[in-house]
């Protein structure tokens, strides 16, 4: 039995292992891609607030952020998994909001600092165009017009 499952455990330590190091090398999605992707959810959903954080490269690096942002006041935790969604692929996390509410920028930041991660910036579809929000250390936005829509 103890053999058993010493071999269980090794065999699951190289799994996760193998899939630590198999996206170790992954990148960051290309700022295009990001972009693009972006104004696809915020045309497509509504009472959110999409982030780009940098280093949520891989569904593990999802926990602690899923776990520290489900917490924030505000957050509909009725949408996606406790109220998160997360795209690996282009590291764009998406908060769902209750109607009327706004997300306060120092705990956003905080939060994602705590789960070991970068809030870079915020994008909103504002008259015509993609604006990202980028996050300054004393958690202002500068605002940055990215593309047309």
């Amino acid at each position: 039995m103890v053999k058993y499952f010493l071999s269980v455990s090794i065999s699951i330590l190289f799994i996760s292992s193998n899939y630590i190091f198999a996206n170790e090398d992954k990148e960051e999605a290309l700022p295009e891609e990001r972009l693009e992707a972006a104004k696809e959810v915020l045309k497509s959903s509504a009472n959110i607030s999409l982030i780009y954080v940098k280093g949520l490269v891989c569904p593990s690096c999802a926990i602690g952020i899923r776990k520290n942002l489900s917490k924030m006041l505000g957050v509909d935790r009725s949408r996606f998994k406790d109220g998160i969604d997360m795209d690996p692929e282009t590291q764009l996390v998406t908060i769902s909001l209750r109607e009327g509410v706004s997300l306060d920028n120092k705990d956003l930041i905080e939060l994602v600092e705590d789960a070991g991660y970068t809030a870079i910036e915020e994008y909103k579809l504002h008259d015509g165009h993609l604006d990202a929000l980028k996050f300054r250390h004393d958690a202002s936005v500068k605002i940055v017009h990215h593309a047309e829509e």
